[in-house]
């Protein structure tokens, strides 16, 4: 048994435990079956696609039990596991082979198109289909198993290149095995915890808000092809859910399902969510049902669970991610890398064992993310006198009206104090007079009646002049990007094409 093989563990320990219930099949797999599983499937990439050590195993695929056995047999190889966004198009995954260069790529029969792309070119020596595996037939007996060193990169996640050139963030062991410490601490987890995994498994929040640490605990996941709200709260009792992740999307679908009323939340203790700040309201309608939301923070690079709101602090913290959790140093810094006092904005920087490597053969961008051991995420925070943080926003997303530094999410957290508004983004977008001024993308709640003057007398009540959005506009959806989040640069190109041609949103 090795340190990086969590499965050979778990099968002296709790052998017999369900690790992985389907819930297309309704079939609940073992340990040690998923173990037997993980074995079959390393000897089959070594003998039928000589995988070794250090080679790099693309994969491109839904959510499906070949995915996870996938990644266990690249772990008892030392292979590196390279999991793809299969909602991109041919061109980007191309640019990502061409980056990582696996010597075997999966692939999932139905995104046949995207395969037979990557087999018109010579980038990747063997292009299989993800079905191929599972099915038991390679030697177990074979598999050695790799003893991983910390350091030593499991996985290439890519983020998501709207901005440039994708980057591939090496995850190494250590990150992975600390990010699920840091976890089972912070969320006081044990081995009797359950929890969806709908999350696409091409994203750090599918392998690693849940995932990977109940695999270490030897706890329980419901496996679903993608995510469903409907299906969710249908399955909330029957499953045992103990513990409710998602974007405050995903959050919100469930609640507004017809069924969610008839939901069985008695086993859930609460809901974990990140990537963008919970709506108030959507805090306290899971609060009437029970369930108390514990916001957080993370990122690909430094691992999805680096903060943690307790969850009494829901409502009277509302917008703050909380503390940084176990083993995470964090600070927030100006643009001279000088700490700044409570209450001023800047740069979030962390440092400890669940930081990536850097970037896949890029150590330009490497080299501009980690400075002296911390990790410069982007972000941009304020810490209040209690020591609580708040995300202010992107540094990216951050525009300048009239010489003012304006963050968005400031601004949408007013937006969506106010009762009729479900959810807002912010964007800035170009102004001749102001240089750059902010327009407002809100989704109102059903039933709710609010006209945009309104929700702007709201805005000068609470907010500076420069910070008001010069323009509010009433959309029934805000677009969401892969991940979950909304996204902004849609919204800003939307904009500005209005802008350009006086259209309606």
């Amino acid at each position: 048994m090795v340190p990086n093989d969590w499965l050979s563990w778990r099968r002296a320990y709790t052998p017999q435990r369900i690790a992985i219930d389907c819930d297309w099949d309704g079939r609940s797999y073992t340990y040690a079956e998923m173990d037997d599983r993980a074995l079959h499937t390393a000897a089959q990439l070594i003998a039928d696609y000589d995988i070794q050590p250090g080679d790099r195993v693309a994969c491109l695929s839904t959510n499906r039990l070949e995915y996870i056995d996938l990644y266990f047999a690249c772990g008892k190889i030392g292979a590196v596991f390279v999991p793809l966004n299969h909602r991109l198009p041919s061109a980007a995954i191309l640019e990502m082979l061409n980056d990582s260069q696996p010597s075997t790529f999966f692939y999932e029969t139905a995104l046949g198109a995207v395969a037979q792309a990557v087999k018109s070119t010579s980038v990747v020596r063997d292009v299989v289909a993800i079905e191929s595996l599972g099915q038991m037939v390679g030697d177990a007996s074979s598999v050695v198993g790799h003893r991983a060193q910390e350091s030593e990169t499991a996985m290439l996640l890519y983020t998501s290149g709207t901005t440039g050139r994708p980057k591939g963030a090496m995850i190494s062991w250590g990150q992975i095995h600390w990010n699920a410490f840091n976890t089972i601490l912070g969320l006081q987890m044990t081995e009797d915890d359950a929890a969806f995994l709908n999350m696409p498994l091409y994203h750090t929040g599918g392998w690693h808000v849940l995932f990977t640490p109940l695999m270490l605990l030897g706890g329980r996941v419901i496996l679903q092809k993608k995510f469903d709200a409907g299906r969710c709260n249908e399955r909330l009792g029957p499953g045992r859910i103990s513990i409710l992740f998602g974007v405050p999307t995903m959050l919100r679908m469930m609640s507004e399902a017809e069924n969610f009323i008839e939901a069985d939340f008695r086993r859930v203790r609460f809901a974990i969510c990140g990537g963008e700040p919970c709506p108030l309201p959507l805090i306290e309608m899971y609060r009437q049902r029970g369930v108390a939301i514990r916001q957080g923070y993370g990122l690909t690079e430094a691992g999805p669970n680096c903060f943690s709101l307790p969850a009494e602090d829901a409502i009277r913290k509302q917008g703050s991610i909380g503390f940084p959790n176990f083993f995470v140093e964090a600070r927030i810094a100006d643009d001279h890398d000088v700490d700044v006092e409570h209450g001023q904005v800047g740069e979030l920087m962390m440092r400890g064992p669940h930081v990536f490597s850097g970037y896949w053969r890029n150590e330009v961008e490497t080299s501009q993310t980690l400075r002296d051991g911390w990790i410069a995420t982007g972000d941009l925070m304020t810490r209040d006198e209690e020591g609580y943080y708040f995300v202010v926003g992107r540094k990216k997303d951050m525009y300048i009206s009239g010489g003012e530094n304006v963050y968005p999410a400031q601004v949408e957290r007013v937006l969506e104090q106010h009762g009729s508004v479900a959810k807002a983004a912010v964007v800035g977008v170009p102004h001749t007079k102001w240089g750059e001024v902010g327009w407002a993308f809100v989704r109102r709640h059903s039933k709710h009646d609010l006209e945009a003057e309104e929700l702007a007398s709201w805005c000068r009540t609470q907010l500076a002049g420069y910070q008001c959005p010069e323009r509010i506009l009433f959309v029934p959806e805000l677009p969401v990007g892969h991940s979950g989040k909304i996204d902004k640069l849609e919204l800003r190109q939307r904009a500005i094409r209005m802008q350009r041609e006086g259209d309606s949103p």
